[in-house]
């Protein structure tokens, strides 16, 4: 919420009520989180066409939860502006349909990032509120039995609605903090606004699913409560939004709640905006303790963990303190230290691949919130500094300085752009920082073999990208597929090999994240799957259910709700036959496959939340009787890229043959073939996919090995 950034108020007070770390319960956020938050919005995101809606969140699941590890969202409870971004809440307990979405969407979108692994915390406004048709009259709601109401006894003596004709007068006690201009300040002395505060807190995290609170405002009233609320409701993240500059300040706040929370980093946000303004990237440092650098804002000193860093949010966003030097460097500097970085929704989209690489090294790192760091350079077009992690160490560099770090080689680059680049090696680590290290496997004194599992990626051609003997230039070198299995390839690499990582051999994002060369060891896109044994290795066998044929087909649009299922009928070959593939305005029909539909709405929810089957490359040309290559793309690696088959427009007979991944059309011709049962012994299916041990006179489907045809049975 925007508001004024006054000095800090009744510091003495603030400290008087702290509890040490020593004493508190954690609610506040976890030690050594590794994740990323998201800041899943901007103002007024709840329309256009780049909204972030419950729905559009939701649609987008698969690949949000592979980054983001905590997503904070609007406040979701129905409010006075309408429409509105929920910052002047009327309900709390009992109407939570807002600008965003419905209460069925929210809680839609909660359930489906949590079984993913992604928590959703809400942007909690307790600090006012308003009434349901005049300034005071907040309405009474139930939950769990219990009827909670505020009135007038309960807002600040303090409000300027004591100074409003017409209205009740307040009766609280002054406010413990800044005054907001369009709510009413809630007196947060009150035991009766306490218990509301507590139990709307608990309502959000047991009721609606919210792992935390991104509380709004938390100026306006004094940090005890935070930990009061907090105690009570333990969540699993707790950040606030004191907006201050001052670095004593925001600590005096944290430590206010007993350290029950976390607090968003602004002075490091304006030691951001100053760097980059300036041109001076020595500004990205500051003196830890008065004598040793480490990088500007909370992350140091003490209060890394209670630390959310940012470059932009949806207020400064919009203000004066809006970030307008090198995004993209920004979020590097953010992504490689220590701290919770949240990314802003708008540097996200519009600056995705560089910011997903990111985090992809961050997260090969195991870079967490008190992760150490040792500045190697802090000069005005040089800042350097190397980062230790669970479970190696990277080195990020912002500045046009061509500088490059002690140690490390081109072949350590994992992630640049202008004016910064990013070295990382994983497996390096021992001792402090990290108690159980793993260490560099011993290095193999002759040429070894390494597989890969492309049964979740299906890259045509796995490349293979190794170090440090011999490195081959990115992307690396073609793979070869083991004979006899359909998605095991080997590639013997020298001796020497310490590291290795496995791409589509375009250097796409798909590609995996570093791993330890061990001999003979077999890796997929998820990680070491252990010595390789042969056979098995993710070949044939395991196929979906039901395959949903989706597109410009059959006179129907592009939805989920108008998936053409069809069930394997042997060793994963699929058929359909009779589609008509319509013309979409370009002379050429589209279509792809689904494993799940959404048959009730069409709003690509569930379908969102699986594997897809489609082309290898974007838009290939489909043939009469020429099979061409199907790609399975993952869910949560790649699958909201999976691309699509064009046609000439007209009816085909389609058989998609899952165990050889190829997709084959046919001409509807009635009957291919007419065979004799006595010189035979195919497996029989009538036109509904169900298997018959004895076909009477008739038309089936009859499979031989891994091929399907339509039969006359006589």
């Amino acid at each position: 919420m925007k508001f004024s950034k006054s000095a800090i108020f009744a510091a003495a007070a603030l400290i008087a009520a702290q509890a040490s770390p020593a004493e508190a319960a954690n609610y506040a956020w976890p030690e050594k989180f590794e994740g990323v938050m998201l800041q899943g919005f901007y103002w007024d995101s709840y329309t256009g066409t780049d909204n972030t809606k419950w729905t559009t969140l939701t649609a987008n699941a698969s690949e949000l939860s592979s980054y983001f590890k905590v997503i904070w969202v609007p406040n979701s409870a129905k409010a006075a502006s309408n429409p509105g971004m929920g910052y002047d809440p009327v309900y709390w307990f009992s109407n939570h349909n807002s600008s965003f979405g419905t209460e069925a969407q929210l809680r839609t979108m909660i359930s489906t990032f949590k079984g993913l692994g992604t928590d959703i915390i809400e942007d909690v406004v307790i600090n006012h509120r308003s009434g349901v048709s005049n300034w005071t009259n907040f309405p009474a709601e139930t939950w769990n039995g219990v009827t909670y109401q505020l009135g007038p006894e309960h807002i600040c003596s303090t409000d300027e609605v004591a100074y409003a004709s017409g209205q009740a007068k307040p009766t609280g006690a002054p406010d413990t903090g800044e005054d907001f201009n369009g709510s009413r300040d809630l007196d947060h002395t009150s035991p009766v606004v306490q218990n509301n505060c507590k139990n709307y807190c608990k309502f959000l995290l047991e009721d609606l699913g919210y792992a935390g609170f991104r509380y709004d405002m938390v100026k306006g009233y004094s940090g005890v409560y935070n930990k009061i609320y907090n105690e009570y409701s333990k969540p699993k993240y707790s950040v606030g939004e004191y907006w201050d500059g001052n670095y004593d300040a925001v600590a005096a706040w944290i430590e206010a709640t007993g350290r029950q929370s976390a607090a968003f980093d602004f002075p490091g946000k304006y030691a951001i905006n100053e760097a980059f303004a300036s041109g001076d990237m020595s500004k990205l440092v500051w003196k830890a303790n008065g004598t040793t650098d480490q990088p500007a804002g909370m992350i140091h000193f003490g209060y890394a963990q209670y630390s959310v860093t940012f470059v932009d949010n949806h207020d400064t966003y919009r203000d004066g303190s809006k970030f307008n030097g090198n995004v993209a460097a920004a979020n590097a500097f953010i992504l490689c230290s220590p701290g919770t970085p949240c990314v802003f929704w708008p540097h996200y989209t519009q600056y995705k691949k560089e910011i997903q690489a990111l985090i992809n090294v961050r997260n090969a790192c195991g870079i967490h919130n008190t992760s150490k760091v040792n500045v190697l350079k802090a000069q005005r077009d040089c800042y350097m500094a190397e980062v230790t992690g669970t479970k190696g160490t990277l080195v990020v560099k912002i500045g046009s300085s061509w500088d490059s770090p002690s140690g490390y080689t081109t072949a350590d680059i994992k992630a640049s752009g202008t004016d910064y680049c990013v070295w990382s090696k994983t497996g390096t680590i021992g001792g402090g920082d990290n108690p159980d290290p793993d260490p560099l496997p011993v290095d193999p004194t002759e040429d070894f073999k390494v597989y890969y599992n492309n049964a979740s990626t299906s890259w045509a051609t796995p490349y293979i990208y190794y170090w440090p003997e011999s490195s081959p230039a990115w992307p690396g070198v073609a793979m070869s597929r083991v004979e006899g299995e359909a998605n095991v390839w080997v590639y013997t690499v020298p001796a020497g090999t310490t590291g290795i990582i496995f791409n589509a051999g375009d250097g796409d994002n798909t590609k995996t994240v570093d791993f330890d060369a061990k001999a003979n060891h077999i890796y997929s896109h998820s990680g070491d799957e252990g010595i390789y044994s042969g056979g098995g290795g993710g070949s044939a066998g395991d196929y979906p259910a039901t395959l949903y044929l989706v597109g410009t087909v059959n006179g129907l649009s592009w939805a989920t709700a108008h998936g053409l299922p069809q069930s394997s009928v042997e060793a994963g070959v699929y058929v359909w036959d009779n589609v008509m593939v319509d013309n979409s305005g370009d002379g050429y029909g589209y279509f792809t496959f689904l494993t799940k539909s959404d048959a009730l709405d069409g709003d690509w929810n569930l379908a969102n939340q699986a594997d897809r089957y489609g082309a290898s490359a974007k838009d290939a040309t489909l043939s009469i009787g020429i099979p061409s290559t199907v790609r399975k793309y993952a869910y949560m690696i790649d699958a909201m890229a999976a691309e699509s088959w064009k046609v000439t427009p007209g009816s085909y007979n389609v058989t998609v043959d899952l165990d050889a991944m190829t997709i084959t059309l046919s001409t509807p011709a009635g009957v291919s073939e007419v065979i004799d049962l006595s010189t035979a012994e195919p497996v029989y299916y009538n036109l509904q996919g169900e298997r018959v041990d004895n076909p009477s006179a008739g038309i089936y489907i009859v499979v031989r090995g891994n091929k399907a045809s339509k039969v006359v049975v006589r």
